[in-house]
Order: C-alpha cells, then structure tokens, then sequence
C-alpha cells in the first residue's frame, strides 16, 4: 500500500468463518476404540489400539511390558463373575489410513540467502501529486501531496530500466523517482528521476521506466532484474517473502505462507482472484515482490485487510495474472506529459459507466461517450454519442478518467487507433477508428460562445406557468434516442434532478453513471 495516498486501500473483512471440530473416543476395558450409535458386543480378544505416532518400535523397553503385564494381571483379578449374554455378531471396521508426510519436513525460517539475492531487484518509489479538496467556504482547493512504495525490476531495453508496481502507486502523480537498494557512499545517488511508461487501473498494474543514462554506475552495476516464478503452481501453506518500502522507512523483509488462494477481493474500483498471505503486507508494500522459497516473484504486493478482529492478511496480485499485462506495458512508447498548449484532444465528453448500468443493459467497461463536438476529429472518425471507448492506443480504458489520463500524454496531430464499443442489433459490438488529435484551444473557444450563446436565449426565455414541464432542464446532448430503447431512457429521466445550464447537476440525471 502507498504511504499516506493509499489510506483508502485499508478495509473492514466482510466475512469470516469459523470452523469447530468435536471428537469423541470411547473408553471400555482399557482400550479405546471407535464405536457407532448401537452397542455391539466385544470380541473374545481384544485388538490393542494405538495412537498415530512416528514409528519408534526398536525403543519399546523391557520396563514398559512389564508394566503392561502387571496391569493385565490386576484386571482380570478385579473382573466380576461373569454372565452369560446372548450372541451378537461384530461389526469389523478396517483401519482408516494415517498421514504419510513422507519426507516432508518444515524448512528453517532463515530466508537472509534469499533476501541478499533478491533485494537489488527491489526499489523503492516516490511521487508527488495535486488533489483537489472540496471546502465549504472556499470551493475546491488544490493540495500537493507525496506518497510512497514499493517496485520491483522486471525488465531493460536499450535505454531503460523497467520497474512494475501497482497503478495506483503512480495514477495521477506529477513526479515519480526511484530509489534502489545498493551499497554506495553517497545515498543520493540511489535516487533517480522516472516516468510513467504505463498503467492498467483495473488490473492494478503500472511500469515505471528510468533511463539508464541517469543511473551512477556504480549503482547499476549491483542492481538486478527480478526472476518471476510460476503462481499457478503455488500450494497452500508453502513460504512467502514479502519484501517492499514499508512505511517508507526503506526496504524491509517480512516472511510467512501462503495462507489461501484466489481469494476474492474488492477493492474501489479493483476486483481479482488473490493471493492471501500472513507475511505482512503494510503501508508503503504496494507494488513490492511476493516471493516463494527460491527467491521467485510470485506476486505483487497489494493489499492488507483492516480491521479490529483481523491480522496478518496480506494480498498480491499473481504473478501469472501479472505477466501479460506487464509484457504488454514494457513494450510501450515511454512518452512525457504534454502542456495543456500542447495536448491533444478527441472532442468528446465522457461519463464513467457503472456497475448498475453494465449489469442492467450489457454494457461494457469504458469511457460513455455523452457527447460529440460537431466537426471534431472524433466526429470525423465515426465516433458517435451512446458509444462506449474501451481501449486507447492499445491501453485498455475503464472509465472517464483513466482516458482522461492517457491523452495528457499525446500531442496535438497525433494519430492514435482507438477501440469503441456500438450498440446496434440489440448488442454492443467493437471495431475500431484512427483519431488524428485535434488543438483543443479552438474546440474550448468554440464551446464557450455556444454556451454563452444558450445562456443569453435562456434569458429571453419566459419563465414556464405553474405545473408546465420545465423540457429545457433536460440535456439537450442525450445520445440519440433510436440507439436505445424507451425503457432505457425512461431511467435516465426519474432520476429527476435539475440542470443549470452549464453541465452542473448532471448526475442527477443520471443515475446509473456516478
């Protein structure tokens, strides 16, 4: 988890489970032996039944028989005369089978070789951002704020060193540098500056990318790329090291097992099958290394359960989860942030889609496109209201946000292929458009002289009689009623809510996107 950012990532466990186990043994005559409910007779010699324990026979002592024979002989002197019962035939149970462990043994807790191998591969990250604060009497406020965690070295091309970490670590950050674990003189030197190569929100993935060139080379002579395992083949109960920027104190080492397996989560805006682990997994750990007992990533470190009645449950993303999406961040184009001046824009509005609304028509994950700037590139690109964008030169989109984020990397002219989503024949279907970017100075300047054009009618308006409608609080940019039926638009308007006029009270409106 980040350090101060991530405080949101802590949550209440939802269930827990007990488990109570009662077993009984039935004594009789100096023996114990499992009986069903009806009573049976006893055989004429009675079988000697012994615990499950590691076989030890060459040290039974000549004293213990003894003991045993005595025992034997002061029974029978105390046994009552005895009486004849009538014949019942014995049940016989085979013997269940014991536990083979086989060779198993535990394995000594001492992971330092592991640890010394692995840390090189192991960094720490830091970023700065601006969050907006709502206030009551001063509107909204802008704050820079810091936080920081954990990475791990996955891969190198000609000019980078590539770091994979958890996508909230770096969403929205304005700064990010990377300090590594290496034995230097001068602890500034462990400090280099880094760019976002790419992030996947809903998977809860990102790269980072620091150029070899910053990199002191007696720094880079000791670092290591991580060696990623198989967690497909984990069992419950095998080791786990967890080693990440705790706290943001440095780096720290906690061990464990794997407690559980594709563990359901949810988390905001993230859901997965995890890995659950009693390592400790604590603020600043987000992004860090899971690893087996051979020094193997298993897993990227996300998550711990928050709770008064929970400890020690730790959770990371599966390393064969991870993979592909990683592969497919490394591979991208390392672009900086473009100036507002120089950003590229599609000419849309967009709006998340949510849960309701994916559940209650189909709808996939994206970006809602509620509106289309006439004459805009995406106008141009066949880009229509009511369409759904789901991936952005080749980075899968989730919501409005995270499109948002992605274009402030792309510049004005620049032709990027771009997924969406149709609703047509009763389904969504996908195909997909090129967008070259437009100048968004022009578009603004235009939208400003159309609503300030709106707003002078609306003046000259007369107000409606008591009990007329007021239509003209309805949004007029609605995506085209023949794309969806009555019933679906019908939602939208018992949202009630009101409008005034530039957009403010939109949600309202629309009650099945937050």
């Amino acid at each position: 988890m980040k350090n101060m950012k991530d405080s949101t990532f802590g949550r209440m466990a939802w269930k827990r489970f007990g488990a109570f186990m009662l077993s009984a043994v039935l004594v009789g005559n100096g023996a114990a032996a499992l009986c069903p409910a009806a009573v049976y007779a006893q055989e004429e010699e009675e079988q000697r039944i012994t615990l499950n324990v590691v076989d030890d026979e060459d040290e039974t002592s000549a004293e213990e028989e003894s003991e045993s024979e005595d025992a034997a002989e002061k029974e029978e002197e105390t046994e009552a005369p005895e009486t004849e019962e009538p014949e019942t035939e014995a049940i016989v149970y085979d013997t269940i089978g014991s536990v083979d462990t086989g060779s198993a043994k535990v394995i000594s807790t001492d992971v330092s070789q592991i640890v010394e191998s692995c840390m090189p591969s192991i960094v720490s990250i830091n970023e700065k951002s601006v969050q907006e604060v709502e206030t009551y009497f001063y509107g909204t406020q802008s704050y820079e704020t810091s936080g920081t965690a954990s990475g791990v070295i996955v891969a190198q091309n000609d000019t980078e060193l590539l770091i994979a970490t958890n996508s909230h670590v770096v969403d929205g950050a304005t700064e990010v540098t990377v300090c590594f674990t290496a034995d230097v003189e001068n602890p500034e030197d462990l400090v280099v500056p880094a760019k976002i190569k790419g992030s996947v929100t809903k998977n809860e993935l990102a790269v980072v990318a620091v150029a070899l060139k910053d990199i002191p080379e007696d720094v880079y002579s000791q670092l290591r790329i991580a060696k990623l395992g198989r967690s497909d083949d984990l069992k419950v109960g095998q080791a786990a090291i967890a080693i990440g920027n705790a706290l943001g104190y440095g780096q720290s080492v906690t061990s464990g097992i794997i407690s559980a397996l594709k563990h359901d989560v949810v988390i905001d805006h993230f859901q997965g099958d995890l890995i659950q682990t009693d390592a400790a997994i604590n603020l600043g750990n987000s992004g860090g290394a899971l690893l087996n007992a051979n020094g193997e990533v298993i897993g990227i470190n996300l998550a711990k359960e928050v709770g008064t009645s929970t400890d020690n449950i730790g959770y990371a993303i599966p390393i064969d989860e991870a993979v592909p999406i990683l592969e497919r961040l490394v591979n991208r184009q390392t672009r900086d942030k473009m100036a507002n001046s120089e950003r590229g824009y599609l000419g849309v509005t967009v709006v998340d889609v949510s849960e309701d609304a994916m559940q209650l028509y189909d709808m996939p994950v994206g970006a809602f496109v509620y509106e289309v700037a006439e004459d805009s590139c995406a106008a141009q690109a066949g880009i229509k209201k009511g369409d759904i964008i789901t991936r952005f030169d080749d980075v899968d989109i989730s919501g409005k946000d995270e499109l948002v984020e992605q274009m402030c990397y792309y510049h004005v002219g620049e032709t990027v292929k771009v997924a969406v989503q149709s609703f047509a024949d009763g389904k969504y279907t996908e195909h997909e458009v090129e967008v070259t970017l437009q100048d968004g100075g022009a578009a603004a300047e235009e939208a400003a002289k159309e609503e300030a054009a709106a707003s002078e009618e609306d003046e000259d308006d007369a107000a409606p009689a008591p009990g007329q409608p007021e239509e003209d609080q309805m949004p007029g940019t609605l995506p085209d009623q023949d794309v969806y039926d009555q019933d679906f638009w019908d939602q939208f308007r018992d949202g009630g809510g009101s409008s005034n006029g530039n957009g403010e009270g939109y949600y309202d409106f629309f009650p099945f996107f937050r």
